[in-house]
């Protein structure tokens, strides 16, 4: 999963910057929740079938982050 912050809204895209230096652009629509500038957002990127394992590896590393175990432990 990657991070990224939101640097900028226009005209219905919002550009996400990630830690590595690159930007993309994606419709506002596409985001769950209301972006703002400055935001954090979660980057997944699965394959196409793999959609239910991209989903369940967000919500363990969501849950490894809220109990404070960043390693991966659960």
């Amino acid at each position: 999963m990657l991070k990224g912050t939101v640097s900028q809204i226009t005209n219905g895209a919002v550009a996400v910057a990630l830690s590595n230096g690159q930007t993309f652009n994606a419709p506002v629509e596409d985001f769950e929740g209301t972006p703002t500038v400055g935001s954090t957002v979660h980057v997944i990127l699965v394959a196409p079938g793999s959609e239910d394992a991209g989903r369940q590896k967000f919500a363990k590393e969501i849950l490894n982050e809220v109990m404070g175990g960043g390693d991966g432990s659960l």
